[in-house]
């Protein structure tokens, strides 16, 4: 992944999509010298009757408008087109002046794939001579492809051979990350999904399987997902939940009490635990390091038997022999022990 800084500068210089499907993601030159972000400052103004969802220069990206909505582009192709501008740039521009700024083409290449595998379209190429397909273009081939308006931007010397290149660089051309650790992973039994799905945030990617799921982000790699763990994961939002991505395999526990082993799965936002016949429970947080110094669930507290539960000015998670309250800057374990509960005594 490039380095840049993303940002962004929201308008309302667009319109809805109406249910069409997104096809293309489309290149355009400002004509003139501005910053990425004095030209989403132009955009955002719905006077001036044009905006992009991208503008980029010197590595940064200003998100403009979302994807999910139209920009104000390409004339009636704007409905099924995602569009970025490259602030500063001209048509006339030699190919040695788009290869002074090739960082920002490796960008923009990212920035195509990325909302490519986000949407499902294509991530082809279309360069001159054109073609009418699904795929990454420049506003010359609205123009002379799909016969919609008379711009010609980005012009005759842009690099589409080192472009191409770096498309391909984020574009998986062999085995992915899913399909090497299916391959590691039998349980999982038979793929249910063709191919890989896109996650919302466009970055990472997943697939199903008889019993389970795999998911991909480039920060935390390749996890499967037991369909045990994935019911709680699914209940809290899959990856856009509070859990995030998982950032490793789960771990069978056993359970002397219990009639057969436990499952736990760390994700960036927590750990799931489920105890065999019993449901699955997220423990985060304070309560969850509290938890950890007692034994986990070998410990005197046992199991989690809920998530976490809002109480007062704090919350507070049931476990099997016990709960453990949580307010700011205190928290205390008890375990069931008659009445009054026994504060447990944090170990040395």
């Amino acid at each position: 992944m490039p380095a840049f800084t993303e940002l962004d500068q929201l308008g309302r210089s667009h319109s809805p999509r109406e249910g069409a499907r997104i096809t293309n993601f489309v290149l355009h030159t400002q004509e003139g010298n501005g910053t990425a972000e004095s030209l989403a400052a132009y955009l955002n103004n719905p006077a001036n009757g044009v905006s992009y969802h991208y503008t980029l220069r010197d590595a940064v990206v200003v998100r403009v408008v979302p994807e999910e909505l139209a920009s104000w582009s390409v004339l009636s192709a704007n409905r099924f087109t995602v569009n970025l501008c490259f602030a500063g740039s001209r048509t006339a521009w030699s190919r040695a002046d788009w290869l002074a700024i090739d960082a920002d083409l490796r960008i923009a290449a990212h920035l195509a794939v990325r909302s490519a595998h986000r949407h499902g379209y294509s991530t082809e190429v279309i360069a001159p001579p054109y073609r009418v397909a699904d795929g990454i273009t420049d506003h010359q081939y609205v123009t002379r492809a799909l016969g919609i308006g008379t711009h010609t931007d980005v012009g005759p010397n842009f690099p589409w051979d080192v472009f191409a290149t770096h498309v391909a660089s984020f574009t998986h051309t062999g085995p992915s990350a899913i399909d090497a650790r299916a391959a590691s992973t039998p349980w999982l039994g038979a793929r249910r999904t063709d191919g890989e799905l896109a996650t919302p945030d466009g970055l990472g990617r997943f697939a199903e399987f008889e019993h389970g799921y795999v998911y991909w982000h480039p920060s935390t790699a390749a996890h499967a997902i037991p369909t045990a763990i994935m019911t709680k994961f699914a209940e809290l939002g899959w990856e856009t939940g509070p859990l995030g991505y998982p950032i490793a395999e789960h771990t069978e526990l056993p359970d002397p009490r219990g009639t057969g082993p436990g499952l736990a799965q760390a994700f960036q936002g927590g750990t799931v635990y489920r105890r065999a016949e019993h449901p699955a429970h997220w423990v985060h947080g304070a309560i969850g390091t509290r938890w950890a110094a007692s034994g986990f669930e070998n410990g005197q507290l046992g199991w989690p038997a809920s998530d976490e539960i809002t109480h007062d000015d704090g919350v507070y998670q049931e476990f099997e022999f016990g709960r453990i309250y949580w307010v700011p800057d205190q928290i205390v374990a008890l375990r069931n022990s008659g009445d009054p509960d026994t504060p447990l005594a944090r170990p040395a």
